[in-house]
């Protein structure tokens, strides 16, 4: 290991489901470019599983779910401990910015949010964008002072086998043709990202009639959405608020395709290999949250006046 060569980096990426999921692509990347580096990896506890199987990651440090004044002191301290050479700060915010304060790194990189062109877009309709940047990119330049390349990847959440077995045997009748499994993810963080759930007991519907396999998937916010398409179709196997994240994912890593919003979910799917059919209302693909995979598709409402509504899709 040459002397130029860290010995330690810190990625900090507190939250949420997606974001955290799309700097797996810049994991990827600086394991290959650093194969016996320390990666560590700073996030909330609930998002821990999201990254803790993936083979770049040496350890993942977790943060508290409240992210308060006692979690963030203890924080510190075990970041100060390990002494790390360089720090990737991919969330640049307030708790990210206290957290390597005043500590005794050599480098840190933060990402640049281009908040002016953001904030123009969403409150005057003026696009100053010159190209559409996916945020998995905007990552990879938080870390290009390393010599962290531009070659396309995948996000990639990893699931242990034991745990796609498991979800198979426990969750699923053993006559499912998981080669016609459509999953479909009726939730999203806010009801105005949310495809109306009429539309989606509909579409339930259409793939029961034609054969294929239906389960519903997300977290308890979502149970009563899914209830509403389960009690008209009995046959769509209704998972909603009974899984773990991990679980999840493998469930999403056998479907044929997942049916979905602008949401968490989404990432997921894409990060097992999934394609997915996702819809769009309020956001616009230069907030940098679209599917990226080739044999992934958007719809999208064009119609919505206000769009993009805000940066998050209120």
């Amino acid at each position: 290991m040459s002397d130029s060569t860290p010995r330690r980096i810190l990625l900090i990426r507190l939250s949420s489901i997606g974001d955290i999921v799309l700097t797996t692509p810049l994991l990827h990347l600086l394991r290959e470019k650093f194969p016996s580096c320390q990666i560590d990896y700073v996030t909330k506890s609930r998002f821990k599983t999201l990254i803790c199987h993936h083979p770049a990651i040496s350890h993942v440090l977790e943060f508290p779910d409240d992210g308060n004044w006692r979690g963030l002191r203890k924080m510190r301290r075990a970041i100060r401990a390990q002494k790390y050479d360089i720090v990737l700060d991919l969330h640049k915010n307030l708790r990210s910015f206290l957290l390597t304060l005043f500590q005794p790194i050599d480098k840190i990189y933060r990402l640049k949010k281009y908040g002016v062109r953001r904030f123009l877009l969403v409150k005057t309709g003026l696009n100053f964008y010159r190209t559409i940047q996916p945020v998995y990119r905007r990552y990879l330049d938080v870390a290009r002072a390393l010599g962290i390349g531009d070659e396309a990847q995948w996000s990639a959440v990893h699931v242990p086998a034991e745990v796609v077995s498991a979800v198979r045997k426990q969750r699923f009748d053993q006559k499912t043709n998981f080669e016609r499994l459509i999953v479909l993810a009726p939730g999203a963080g806010f009801a105005t990202k949310r495809w109306p759930v009429e539309k989606f007991s509909e579409l339930a519907g259409h793939i029961l009639a034609r054969g294929d396999a239906c389960c519903l998937v997300g977290d308890q916010n979502d149970r009563a959405l899914a209830k509403t398409i389960a009690n008209a179709h009995p046959k769509c196997v209704d998972l909603t608020g009974q899984l773990s994240l991990l679980e999840t994912a493998a469930v999403l890593s056998l479907a044929r395709k997942v049916v979905c919003n602008d949401s968490g979910v989404m990432h997921i799917a894409e990060a097992v290999g999934t394609p997915v059919v996702a819809i769009f209302g309020s956001t616009v693909r230069e907030l940098g949250f679209f599917p990226q995979r080739p044999d992934s598709r958007v719809i999208e409402n064009t119609d919505i006046r206000c769009r993009p509504c805000s940066h998050i899709g209120r």
